[in-house]
């Protein structure tokens, strides 16, 4: 029983390489020339992850901002009160 326990788990760590390789980046077969293509389209989802990120940042940072200036303005009115 241990036996066939590690040798599952020797197969599994030896496919663990693939497994975690994102889509992008499995490719069928072993020693397959990178097609100019396939690395334009890497380059391409790189940036455009890049560009949504910021994007994303931008706008969480916008709302803190707001938020932080509406509480000090806020603040400011209730002191002098």
């Amino acid at each position: 029983m241990k036996r066939v326990l590690a040798l599952l788990i020797f197969c599994l760590l030896v496919q663990m390489p693939t497994v975690l390789a994102c889509v992008g980046c499995r490719e069928p077969g072993v020693g397959n020339i990178d097609e100019p293509q396939t690395v334009l389209a890497g380059i391409a989802l790189s940036w455009g992850v890049l560009c949504m990120l910021t994007v994303v940042f931008a706008v969480v940072g916008t709302m803190v901002i707001y938020i932080t200036r509406t509480c000090q303005r806020l603040d400011s009115q209730n002191k002098n009160l």
